[in-house]
């Protein structure tokens, strides 16, 4: 292959080695055709005679240069290559063996790339011999950024890429970590897709849908950011993701907090279940928002509550972080007998459901308030959850009725 490397620099953002190549058109297609498919994350072919992909391809007969594209190593395929302080002692021969064995994927390009393929299939049918020899005879450059992982191809992808239409950060995050799906990928954890699952679950068993849905409100510190689709709350989001979770898993600490607190709450209530017999609260709560400690916990509305809450406390140092939560929960109490505790949550989501006119979203900001009154270092209700039952129905008085 015809590979020239003309520079490289260390991508200190995303932990990657950025290099320059020059690649013969030819040798590019050689390999083009195997590599479209390898990024995931990837938008669809965009298929419009009328684009400007057409007019792309006549200029490029004619020997027009085009932007570069952008490619990636992934930092599984370097191997011990991937630490940051080996990266920049990557050799040109070993940069050009990554291209050649097609260890690559597209990050932006992807319609660039297409419209080279097309061009030399247009040619070959119209047995234009002479153009098809020069066009692939030239040039075009690459950039390719060595040892990034999935966390860095999301941000570069989002910040090469703003001139389009983002997916949204749930849809990345759902990308970024379905490897978590199953059984024991998080040990004692089974996260479930959402045919797989239902409404049945018990602690220890989540759906993927409502985890993610939690996570995105953790990383926006909204409990209804599932509702919104903002390039800038994606830029934010993904800022936190590439300066945090390069160190650590941010989502398996998420998953793992929220268990501890499923699996704790469970303990100090005693695993208390509604008296099916219990005319007098029956009467008063026709429709109980659930019937025990794991239904009214394991809902999609509390892990948004959950999420934003932990969001809003970090950035209050309030919270250490999120790998704390489950040593932090080893203090929690219930605060009264486990009857009149649960009873009390289920009162209160009654009033909301009577009152409000969006019951799903008053309901994630009922638990929002229940879990920075419960996790708030400084408050009174701190790891008391009868009172902070108390403290987030007070405040959602004062905000909604």
């Amino acid at each position: 292959m015809n590979i020239k490397v003309l520079s490289r620099i260390l991508d200190q953002k995303i932990n990657a080695l950025n290099v320059l190549v020059e690649i013969r058109i030819k040798d590019y297609l050689s390999i083009a055709s195997q590599i479209i498919h390898n990024n995931e994350l990837q938008r669809k072919k965009v298929r419009s005679s009328k684009s400007v992909y057409s007019l792309l391809r006549n200029d490029l007969k004619q020997g027009c240069t085009i932007p570069p594209v952008f490619l990636a190593v992934r930092k599984e395929a370097v191997g011990t290559k991937g630490k940051v302080s080996k990266l920049e002692t990557t050799t040109d021969s070993e940069i050009i063996k990554y291209i050649e064995e097609k260890k690559l994927l597209i990050l932006d390009g992807l319609q660039r790339t297409y419209q080279l393929i097309e061009l030399e299939q247009e040619l070959k049918k119209d047995k234009d011999i002479e153009t098809l020899r020069a066009f692939l005879e030239r040039n075009i450059r690459a950039e390719i950024f060595i040892g990034i992982n999935k966390i860095g191809i999301l941000y570069r992808m989002l910040t090469l890429n703003t001139g389009q239409t983002p997916m949204s950060v749930r849809h990345q995050i759902e990308i970024l970590y379905q490897d978590y799906l199953g059984e024991n990928k998080i040990p004692g954890i089974e996260i479930l897709r959402e045919v797989e699952g239902g409404r049945a679950l018990k602690p220890g068993k989540y759906k993927f849908n409502e985890i993610v849905d939690g996570f995105q409100s953790y990383l926006e510190k909204d409990e209804l950011a599932i509702d919104r689709a903002s390039l800038l709350e994606d830029v934010k989001s993904l800022e936190k993701l590439s300066k945090v979770g390069q160190k650590k898993d941010l989502f398996q600490d998420f998953v793992v907090g929220y268990h501890s607190f499923i699996v704790k709450v469970g303990q100090t209530g005693k695993n208390w279940a509604l008296d099916e017999d219990d005319e007098e609260f029956h009467e008063s709560v026709p429709q109980p928002f659930a019937t025990d400690i794991s239904s009214i916990f394991m809902r999609g509305q509390v892990l948004t509550g959950f999420g934003a809450a932990l969001g809003s406390l970090e950035d209050l140092n309030q919270i250490k972080d999120l790998s704390t939560i489950p040593t932090v929960l080893n203090k929690l109490k219930l605060g009264g007998n486990e009857d009149e505790t649960f009873k009390l949550i289920l009162m209160n989501l009654e009033t909301i459901r009577k009152s409000s006119k969006k019951i799903g979203n008053s309901q994630r900001r009922y638990f929002y308030f229940f879990f920075k009154s419960l996790f708030n270092s400084s408050g009174d209700s701190h790891l008391n959850i009868k009172k902070s039952i108390e403290k987030a129905f007070q405040n959602y008085k004062v905000e909604f009725l």
